[in-house]
């Protein structure tokens, strides 16, 4: 039974730097698991413990954009 104690924790891939949010939950019994990259299929995280980790999901990052540094720069 959960105690409804929920955080949001953020992991990155050690094989390819992806990074994924995931939600904790505490549990009164013991729960074991683990997480693969979607990229690289590497353990992302493996836990084993009174808590389990649910909704992973990759963190969107905003590629930099190269050569718009002087855009919109009347000269």
């Amino acid at each position: 039974m959960a105690n409804s104690l929920w955080t949001i924790e953020e992991f990155t891939c050690p094989g390819c730097s992806m990074n994924y949010t995931a939600t904790r939950e505490e549990h009164a019994e013991p729960h074991s698991g683990q997480f693969k990259c979607s990229i690289c299929s590497g353990v992302v995280h493996s836990w084993s413990g009174k808590h389990h980790f649910f909704s992973w999901s990759a963190v969107k990052t905003k590629p930099p954009v190269f050569g718009r540094r002087w855009a919109g720069v009347g000269w």
